[in-house]
């Protein structure tokens, strides 16, 4: 029949788009619905104004080896989209204590950096080095059971066990937690840090697609069309229907299609709680899934500049007196902004094809709360004195500007559910009690309901944990696919 599907997925980001190429590569008949008008949720590449730019900043971590290259392999994509690599990718610039503020150009990936470079940067000096490469040397060498004990670790805690300088303390709690896990340290969960760290020192960062991340989604599209599957954007899925405890379809505004298993894109609590509804569960689970608890939002503005200022891709800013607590999340909620925070700026101008001539895009990014009502006004402002305090005269060659944050992350992304979330940057927080061990499951406990993107089936980065999962929650299905079907 016409609605009638091998597999529905729910949601065209960067982990549903991919699982749904995936599969229909390996020859399920596949739809992928999504409520936005192109593929790539949150990071798609949108074109305005002359310029191609993505909504929301990307780091692109790893620049090498990443899930990006094995996806590409898997789905034939090499003529398709091509991966970008700069060098260099940017620069730290680090205020210490005293108000000293000291840059430090990060190489591309595969280019070495000499580590008394970066001591030199952090101020790190000869007493400091034996515990200083302790912890480098402890983090790089842990066995896989070594890693799953900290699972139940902070980042907090786990830097408590050395006596490392405070530069290194910042760099460590801010740059390598908060700028890509989007948590403050006293949660982050210790695990995952290490291995987010991993990843840097292994792959470096910046990787970037030429003509947008959105090259690779629409491409992922096309494949799914391209092998007897359909999709269909500007759709929004409405309800999951179970027969009998197991998965029998979607209804959408556009109709109803059916098919014995359905993956959500669209967050494991918006699929619990709204699109299968509580009653399907059983009561024990629909609490937990009910506590999980989200990551941060991000905030900014996108600035439109006559001239280009910015001579490179990123550009990250830190300081000793930027560590973030939950503690001090609050009171920046309640009104009360720290003095100084993490604050990263870039663009992607520099690319063939994404601004026109003599022209810049360049975006702020600093982190916010996750509720899609929050007033984000103090901390644009705080990112905007930041970049101006690089570039003092950047805001007399801006011509336009527009601002996002959790309210623009809510319309693209997951629906808001629960009260004070929706707006989150990635999906579930990289937090104690949610990562390694603790990550929920993509099996849902209904027969042939399976949950894909930064919320399940993966860790990692970001985009490269949500393609991850994509490629293994594919797999899964497919196996179930085979056995059940």
């Amino acid at each position: 029949m016409k609605n009638n599907y091998d597999v529905i997925v729910i949601g065209a980001g960067p982990g549903g788009i991919t699982c749904g190429a995936l599969l229909a590569k390996w020859g399920l008949k596949t739809l992928v619905i999504d409520k936005n008008s192109q593929p790539g949720g949150k990071m798609m590449t949108v074109s305005r104004e002359g310029f191609r730019y993505e909504l929301f900043p990307i780091l692109g971590m790893p620049a090498l080896g990443s899930h990006f290259h094995t996806v590409i392999e898997k789905l034939d994509l090499e003529k398709e989209v091509e991966l970008i690599l700069p060098d260099p990718v940017g620069e730290l610039h680090y205020r210490n204590s005293s108000g000293e503020r000291r840059i430090l150009l990060l190489a591309g990936a595969g280019q070495y950096m000499d580590p008394q470079e970066v001591f030199n940067f952090l101020g790190i000096t000869n007493p400091d080095m034996p515990e200083v490469l302790r912890i480098f040397t402890d983090m790089l060498s842990m066995s896989p059971s070594d890693l799953e004990a900290l699972d139940d670790v902070s980042v907090q805690q786990f830097l408590a066990r050395y006596q490392i300088p405070r530069s290194l303390y910042a760099f460590l709690a801010v740059l390598q937690t908060e700028g890509p896990m989007e948590c403050p340290e006293d949660v982050a969960c210790a695990s995952e840090f290490i291995r987010l760290f991993r990843e840097m020192q292994q792959g470096g960062g910046g990787r970037y697609i030429r003509g947008g991340y959105g090259r690779m989604f629409e491409a992922e599209a096309k494949v799914v069309d391209d092998h007897g599957g359909k999709v269909l954007l500007r759709t929004r899925a409405e309800k999951i229907n179970i027969k009998n405890g197991k998965v029998s379809g979607v209804v959408t505004d556009k109709g109803t299609f059916h098919a014995p298993v359905v993956v959500s894109n669209a967050g494991i609590q918006p699929t619990v709680l709204n699109l299968v509804g509580e009653k399907y569960f059983d009561k024990s689970y629909v609490s937990y899934v009910r506590d999980l608890v989200p990551s941060w939002g991000v905030a900014g503005v996108r600035y439109i500049l006559n001239k280009p200022i910015l001579e490179y891709p990123m550009y990250i800013i830190i300081s000793e007196n930027a560590v973030s607590t939950t503690e001090s999340w609050r009171r920046a909620e309640a009104g009360v902004m720290p003095e100084e925070a993490y604050v990263y700026i870039g663009t992607n101008s520099m690319y063939p094809g994404m601004a026109p001539t003599g022209k810049q895009l360049v975006y702020t990014g600093i982190t916010c709360p996750a509720d899609p009502k929050a007033k984000v006004k103090p901390y644009l402002d705080m990112a905007e004195a930041a970049m101006t305090d690089i570039w003092p005269d950047i805001l007399n060659h801006v011509e336009s500007k527009t601002d996002y944050g959790p309210a623009e992350a809510c319309r693209l992304g997951r629906d808001s559910v629960v009260p004070g979330q929706g707006g989150e940057c990635f999906g579930l927080a990289q937090i104690v009690g949610q990562c390694g061990k603790h990550k929920p499951s993509p099996k849902a406990p209904i027969n042939g309901l399976f949950y894909v993107g930064f919320d399940a089936g993966g860790n990692g980065m970001g985009t490269n944990q949500a393609v991850g999962s994509g490629l293994n929650v594919a797999s899964l299905v497919y196996d179930y696919h085979q056995e059940k079907i």
